[in-house]
């Protein structure tokens, strides 16, 4: 309740504040109110360039801005500041499985259902060459369980698929590598 309260003082406190300056001399229309005056002087003071153009300040409404806006501002929760509404949802305990010396026969299908029999397999993916589309021998597998993911880690560790010995761990995120990668062409 306090946070929207808070955010319309604050608003409020910079408004006063922009308020608190009028123009001097000439810039003041004497048939204008005093919202013509500031509006207009507004309008000027963004067309102008680097001219300084002659001002006062009203320290009564200098002051009550600045409380507006610290008051504003302490009425908000610490820390609140405006949410990442659209921010992707961090996955907190899915677990991400490297499964090396894969057939280059086999499939993400073949993956879903070996490690489905372990528990819910949320995604397969099997890294391919750019150039020619065949498997490099190795992919992932997410299982958004961590202890369905490490009994499919312990259990399938050196079983066979296609004729070939799997290599199975839980994936671990790319190191920075010393020498730059070759562009792709």
């Amino acid at each position: 309740m306090l946070d929207p309260v808070g955010k319309v003082l604050a608003m409020c406190g910079v408004l006063v504040l922009a308020l608190s300056i009028t123009p001097t001399g000439g810039f003041i229309d004497p048939d204008a109110g005093w919202w013509g005056t500031q509006w207009t002087w507004i309008q000027r003071t963004l067309r102008q360039g680097p001219q300084a153009t002659p001002v006062t300040i009203n320290p009564l409404l200098l002051y009550l801005g600045m409380a507006l806006s610290i008051g504003g501002i302490a009425l908000r929760p610490s820390g609140s500041s405006t949410p990442y509404v659209n921010a992707p949802r961090q996955k907190e305990h899915s677990m991400n499985i490297f499964i090396g010396n894969l057939a280059f026969t086999t499939t993400e299908d073949d993956l879903r259902q070996l490690f489905a029999t372990y528990g819910h397999v949320e995604h397969v993916h099997i890294i391919t060459a750019h150039h020619t589309g065949r498997s490099r021998g190795f992919g992932f597998v997410e299982m958004p369980d961590p202890t369905e993911a490490q009994a499919a880690i312990d259990g399938l560790q050196g079983a066979t698929l296609g004729g070939r010995a799997l290599i199975v761990d839980e994936a671990r995120p790319r190191a920075d590598q010393e020498r730059p990668r070759r562009p792709r062409r």
